[in-house]
C-alpha cells in the first residue's frame, strides 16, 4: 500500500521540479533580477520564486532537484563560473534546509492542532537563519582564501571598490572592508530570501486549497501542517 501511494507522489514531484526548474532557468534568462543597493554585484534574484513554490508543494525532494537543475543552467549560461552558480547553489540549498529544519521544529512543537501561522514562521524563521549563517561563512571563505589562492582574484579589492562608491565611505584596512562586506552580505541574503518567499507563499496559499483535486495528492505544506 505504501509503495502504490508513494509512487505517484514521487512522479508528481519530480514533474513539479522539472516544471519550476525550467521557470527558474526562463527568469535567468530573462534577467530578472535587480542590484542590491549596498553591493550593487549582489543581485536581488526573482528566480528563486520557483524553486520555493516547488518546496511549499512537492516537498524538499523536489526544489532541490529544481535546484540542481538551476545550479547546471548557470554553470552553463550564468556569469562567474564555477563560484557564482557555487554560491548560488549554497544560497537556495541552506534555504531549503532551514524551511525543512523549522518544518521539524513546527510539528514537534504544533501538539494535536494546525498553526498555520506558526508552521510558516518557523519555517521562515529556520530559511533566514541558516542561510545567513551559511552565506556569510562561504563569502568569507570565498574573499579570504578561494578566490585569491585558486582563482588568483582580488575579490576584496572589487569589493573595497564596489563598497566605497555604493555607501561614500573610505576604508582604512582590509579587515573594515571586510566586515561591511559580510556585514551586507548576511542583510542582502535576508532580503532575497524574502523576496522570495513572500510571493511564493502568496501564490502557493490559494493553489494549495484545490491542489489535490489537480494532482491526486495534497500540496507538501498542507501535509506538513496536518500530521
Amino acid at each position: 500500500m505504501n509503495e502504490n501511494h508513494t509512487s505517484p507522489r514521487m512522479t508528481v514531484s519530480l514533474a513539479g521540479a522539472a516544471v519550476f526548474a525550467t521557470l527558474a532557468a526562463l527568469m535567468t534568462l530573462a534577467n530578472a533580477q535587480v542590484p542590491f543597493p549596498l553591493i550593487p554585484y549582489l543581485q536581488i534574484d526573482f528566480s528563486e520564486i520557483p524553486i520555493m513554490i516547488s518546496f511549499f508543494l512537492f516537498g524538499p525532494t523536489s526544489a532541490i532537484v529544481a535546484a540542481v537543475i538551476q545550479w547546471l543552467f548557470l554553470n552553463v549560461r550564468g556569469a562567474d563560473a564555477p563560484l557564482g552558480p557555487a554560491l548560488k547553489f549554497a544560497a537556495v540549498l541552506s534555504t531549503l534546509l532551514g524551511f525543512w529544519v523549522g518544518n521539524q521544529v513546527y510539528r514537534s512543537l504544533k501538539g494535536n492542532k494546525v498553526h498555520p501561522t506558526f508552521a510558516l514562521s518557523t519555517m521562515l524563521g529556520g530559511g533566514i537563519f541558516l542561510r545567513v549563517i551559511a552565506m556569510v561563512a562561504a563569502n568569507y571563505l570565498v574573499l579570504v582564501f578561494v578566490a585569491p589562492i585558486f582563482f588568483g582574484a582580488d575579490y576584496l579589492g572589487f569589493a573595497r571598490f564596489t563598497l566605497e562608491k555604493s555607501i561614500g565611505l573610505h576604508f582604512t584596512s582590509d579587515t573594515m572592508v571586510l566586515t561591511y562586506t559580510l556585514l551586507f552580505t548576511g542583510l542582502y541574503n535576508l532580503v532575497n530570501l524574502l523576496v522570495g518567499a513572500v510571493p511564493a507563499g502568496l501564490i502557493v496559499s490559494p493553489v494549495s486549497g484545490s491542489f489535490k483535486h489537480i494532482t491526486s495528492i495534497d500540496a507538501w505544506l498542507t501535509r506538513n501542517m496536518k500530521s
